[in-house]
């Protein structure tokens, strides 16, 4: 039986944030698929968040975002910080529809940050990066999903402000 977790959806009302970081990061395009896959594999195995994907299963989960399964990319508030052809770090931002709700709104569906990169502030840079461009968009609001338990990303999270708007437990797929 699939092991249950915890997880948050929290909540930001959008205003600029100081974006500071000695980093380039460059808008993801759907072509970015490989890079942003293996370096989900590399960010989630081993951690709370690691469902037993494998290499390939990580590609095909990006590629899905990237192709629509939590709503279109907002390529211009999505970034990548890549260094000799390996992304170090990456903020992924759909054009959500919650389905319970019919509400349409931008997600940060992932935020990763290679463990190498780690510790280092990549993803606040990032996420704030993200931020001032859905506000240079007109977007009001960001939502995300976390994991609880996820003590690096809800620091981040909580520390740029975001609220948690509701707890749910899941259920943790495994792959054979």
């Amino acid at each position: 039986m699939p092991e249950p977790l915890k997880r948050w959806m929290m909540r930001l009302t959008l205003a600029n944030r100081p974006v500071a970081g000695p980093w380039q990061a460059r808008p993801i395009v759907p072509q970015d698929g490989a890079l942003l896959g293996a370096l989900m594999y590399e960010a989630y195995h081993d951690t709370i968040d690691d469902e037993g994907e494998s290499p390939t299963a990580a590609l095909e989960e990006v590629e899905a975002v990237l192709g629509g399964r939590h709503g279109p990319l907002i390529s211009a508030a999505s970034f990548l910080v890549e260094e000799q052809g390996r992304a170090l770090g990456a903020s992924i931002v759909t054009d959500w529809t919650d389905e319970r709700t019919g509400r349409r709104q931008p997600l940060l569906a992932f935020l990763m940050t290679h463990p190498e990169a780690c510790g280092r502030g990549m993803g606040t840079f990032l996420l704030s990066k993200s931020i001032n461009a859905l506000v240079t968009l007109g977007q009001t609001e960001l939502v995300l999903f976390v994991t609880v338990g996820n003590e690096a990303a809800q620091h981040i999270y909580q520390k740029l402000g975001f609220t948690v708007e509701e707890e749910f437990e899941t259920n943790r797929i495994k792959e054979n």
